[in-house]
C-alpha cells in the first residue's frame, strides 16, 4: 500500500513539473505582423443582382453590401441593377409555361417599374415589388 502511495505521488509530481515548466515562445511584433499579413482572406458583398467576391488569393479585403469589395487595394464594384430597358415586359411572361423551382425572373411593368414573376402551377404570375 505504501509503494502505491509513493508511486501516485511520483506521478503527480512528474505531471505538475511537465505542465508548468515550459516557457512561452516569444515572437517580436515584426514577425507577428508578417504572419498575419500572409493569412488569406475571403470577402463577399451582396449586390442587387447577385454578389461579388475577392479571388481566393486575396490577403487583405473589405466588403460592403450593395457597394462591392476591395481586394488587396483593387475595388470590384457591384454591377448596376437592371433597368426596364434591359428586361422583358411582364406581359411577355404572364401566364406563360414554367417549371416549379425556376428562378424568379425580373420584368418591367406597363408603368415602367421593375417587378418579379413567380412560377405557380406551371404558369408565370408577375407582381410589383
Amino acid at each position: 500500500m505504501k509503494s502505491l502511495k509513493l508511486w501516485l505521488l511520483a506521478c503527480t509530481v512528474a505531471l505538475i513539473a511537465g505542465c508548468g515548466g515550459a516557457a512561452a515562445e516569444v515572437v517580436d511584433e515584426g514577425e507577428a505582423l508578417l504572419y498575419s499579413s500572409e493569412t488569406l482572406s475571403t470577402c463577399t458583398a451582396t449586390c442587387a443582382t447577385g454578389a461579388v467576391s475577392c479571388p481566393a488569393t486575396t490577403v487583405n479585403c473589405t466588403a460592403t453590401n450593395g457597394v462591392g469589395v476591395t481586394c488587396d487595394g483593387t475595388t470590384i464594384a457591384c454591377p448596376p441593377p437592371p433597368t426596364c430597358d434591359e428586361l422583358y415586359s411582364c406581359s411577355d411572361y404572364s401566364e406563360g409555361y414554367c417549371e416549379p423551382g425556376e428562378p424568379w425572373p425580373k420584368c418591367c411593368t406597363a408603368a415602367g417599374t421593375i417587378s418579379s414573376c413567380r412560377c405557380l402551377r406551371y404558369a408565370w404570375f408577375c407582381y410589383d415589388l
